[in-house]
């Protein structure tokens, strides 16, 4: 059987094929979800919404669970290959890890000292800005991009600390 997930806008969708048929199943309705990762070690998903926070699913995208991210407009999430650490960027423009699967939740409050961050705006809200992506290496968990829109392209070699 194979499955795909996709953030919605509204929700999650899950869509599974078994041999020829596809089903597609929406959980989370209403819940505004923009993003989704999954765990490459454990059989996790994270979503992240705008208006509701970061969600977990540890049963294949049937029930969530909340996550108690200080945010609640989430905009990316990623999961780290090497090591497992979570990441979480939020609007107005800031960033999370978890090294916990989603339990507790550190910023990285290096991204708060960058001399441009007063010049970063999102046109539809030019008051704001937001973490639109986030790519930690696949070999290295010290490496980490974070796209900030409109803000630029961020890097950093220390796992987010500089």
């Amino acid at each position: 059987m194979s499955e795909l997930f996709i953030a919605t806008g509204d929700g999650v969708a899950r869509a599974s094929q078994d041999r020829s048929r596809w089903e597609v199943v929406v959980t989370m309705p209403g819940s505004g979800a923009q993003c989704l990762a999954g765990h490459p070690h454990q059989p996790i998903l994270f979503a992240g919404t705008v208006g509701n926070g970061l969600w977990k699913s540890c049963d294949n995208g049937q029930t969530w669970i909340g996550c108690h991210l200080p945010e609640k407009d989430v905009f990316s999430v990623a999961v780290s290959p090497v090591d497992g650490a979570v990441y979480a960027g939020t609007e107005p423009s800031r960033l999370f890890r978890s090294r916990d699967e989603g339990e507790h939740w550190e910023e990285l409050e290096a991204l708060q000292s960058i001399p441009s961050r007063h010049t970063w705006s999102f046109p539809p809200r030019p008051w704001t800005s937001h973490v639109r992506w986030i790519a930690p290496s696949p070999h290295n968990a010290q490496v980490l991009l974070v796209g900030i829109e409109l803000g630029g392209l961020m890097y950093s070699a220390d796992g987010g600390q500089t």
